[in-house]
């Protein structure tokens, strides 16, 4: 009983040891999903996205009054024409508003909401690329599956033909040389076995790398031909309005926009309202009497800054030129997204294509092969008309799992580059993707002047 007992506890140690990391994912929809969540790459520009929330708080803190405490301690000694040393104390509480600043403080909010929604769709673009990713490890980890079974049945044939050929050869019915001929290309195909294995594993180790995950029983995903649009002027137009780094790309020339602004807003002058309060401690002018004094200031200060060596100047010329910049990465961002979505789509339908006609010729080449056994079993086929039939038939199924799995791999990067694959899938990218700001209060669109208003 004892021994039962410890045989169990090690079974268990066993298990939490290995067991408790391995995790599996049975659908594609899994697999994603668990990616979305945990994906490095995701999360980090996911934190990014939290993180340019914060500088928009930071750009809002503009609107509020500061207020700063300052206390000093020293000592003071006179010396003529009389000695006399002092401690003088002060406390003092500056509040400072700015009234107005042509706009500073709004653009610079605006230009980091623009940033804002530029990471936030980034968010999105990085959850289709990953997705993608693992739709294609998914894939291929079914694909090598499937190869991996027709060189398991190419080896079955090639030894049931071989226990044929032994027996024959035995009786004396076929040629000594025949037979090992038979048994080289039983030995081909039993590396055959080793090659496709090797892959399989191969494919599993990068679903591991990609998604984190070990690859138990996957489901073949279903066909996603509903959700396609019907050519490629559809899919090119769908692409560009949709992709996410597209959006991104709009948003950042956006942000430059505003930081421009910004820069011509420092060229005005800026009204700030002060306010002070003072707590003095032997401090008078001449230090001839100890005592302590309260002081209130209140004043409304105009701020112009008449020349700092042409730096305003040079920071709009710089703000335009960033602006150019920005233009021309939207332009070149929206010039990839075409070619990318025209050559996935080129992709699907030659793949398309191509399974009809390997389906055919899989149906066609496994017709052959029974009649070429049939006919050699009456001995109107040689055994290589057979070996060589069946050689071509294998091959054509495996040209047909091939086919049918780049169909739906480019099926998958059609449907990424339109920025659709996560939702076709039937998911939601990260909350942190989400680019819908909140509106703008009423108050805040009438802060800047309708000249400095962006369209």
């Amino acid at each position: 009983m004892m021994n039962v007992t410890r045989c169990w506890l090690m079974l268990w140690a066993l298990f939490c040891l290995f067991g408790a990391n391995v995790v599996f994912a049975d659908t594609l929809q899994d697999a994603v999903n668990h990616v979305l969540q945990t994906n490095p790459e995701i999360r980090a520009s996911a934190y990014n996205r939290l993180a340019r929330d914060q500088e928009v708080k930071q750009a809002e803190a503009g609107y509020y009054p500061s207020v700063d405490v300052s206390a000093g301690l020293g000592v003071n000694k006179l010396v003529s024409p009389f000695k006399r040393t002092l401690h003088p104390r002060s406390t003092v509480v500056s509040l400072r508003q700015n009234v107005y600043h042509f706009g500073t403080t709004t653009n610079e909010v605006r230009r980091n909401r623009a940033h804002v929604k530029s990471q936030a769709y980034l968010v999105q673009a990085n959850s289709e690329v990953i997705s993608l990713q693992t739709a294609r490890t998914y894939l291929n980890v079914l694909r090598a599956m499937e190869l991996h079974e027709l060189a398991r049945e190419n080896l079955v044939n090639h030894q049931r033909i071989y226990d044929q050929m032994k027996l024959r050869a035995e009786a004396g019915v076929e040629r000594r040389a025949d037979l090992d001929q038979v048994i080289g290309r039983l030995a081909l195909a039993e590396s055959n076995m080793v090659v496709t294995g090797a892959n399989l594993e191969d494919a599993r180790t990068n679903y591991l790398a990609v998604t984190g995950l070990t690859a138990g029983d996957l489901v073949k995903p279903e066909p996603v031909d509903s959700e396609f649009p019907l050519d490629m002027d559809e899919a090119v137009a769908l692409a560009v309005e949709n992709y996410p780094l597209v959006k991104s790309a709009k948003a950042d020339l956006e942000a430059r926009r505003f930081q421009s602004e910004s820069a011509k807003s420092s060229t005005y002058p800026s009204l700030d309202l002060v306010g002070d309060h003072r707590w003095l401690n032997d401090s008078g002018a001449g230090l001839v009497a100890e005592g302590h004094s309260r002081e209130y200031t209140a004043a409304m200060t105009l701020n112009f800054n008449i020349f700092r060596g042409g730096f305003d100047r040079a920071r709009i010329a710089e703000t335009k030129q960033l602006i150019k910049e920005a233009d021309e990465i939207y332009r070149n961002t929206e010039r990839q997204t075409v070619q990318s979505i025209r050559l996935s789509w080129e992709a699907y339908k030659s793949a398309k294509e191509q399974v009809t006609h390997l389906q055919d010729y899989a149906e066609s080449m496994g017709l052959t092969v029974g009649a070429f056994l049939k006919q050699w079993m009456v001995g109107r086929r040689t055994m290589f008309d057979v070996l060589d039939t069946q050689a071509e038939y294998i091959n054509a199924k495996g040209g047909l799992v091939n086919a049918r799995y780049d169909r739906m791999d480019s099926e998958y990067r059609v449907l990424a580059g339109m920025g659709n694959l996560v939702h076709t899938l039937g998911l939601q990218w990260p909350e942190e993707s989400d680019a819908e700001l909140k509106p703008e209060p009423e108050w805040f669109r009438r802060t800047v002047p309708v000249g400095f208003q962006q369209n």
